[in-house]
């Protein structure tokens, strides 16, 4: 993953399967997050369509400008870990140090 500013991240399913319903998922995804970076605690909400193929959507609330690149990356993996059936896609603004 480029340095980026991450604002949201997308995870695809493959297109033979739909993802399972990924609420409790995400909620400790997002608890192991907010352990490693307490600094973002709150900052992240996430959503999952209804359909199939179910894609899931996490991202940054209004308060925040976006996931410096370490805890994007971080986040990203974590995401890559639950979903390896999907893809994980980041989208943000690139990052100049």
């Amino acid at each position: 993953m480029r340095a980026l500013k991450v604002t949201v991240f997308w995870v695809r399913p493959p297109e033979e399967a739909p993802l399972p319903e990924a609420r409790s998922t995400l909620e400790s995804l997002l608890a192991s997050f907010y352990q490693a970076f307490p600094e973002y605690a709150g900052a992240l909400a996430f959503s999952q369509t209804p359909h199939p193929p179910r894609h899931v959507f996490l991202y940054v609330g209004q308060d925040c400008s976006g996931l410096l690149p370490e805890a994007g990356r971080f986040l990203q993996e974590l995401l890559e870990q639950a979903f390896p059936q999907g893809e994980v896609r980041a989208y943000g603004r690139v990052w100049l140090d």
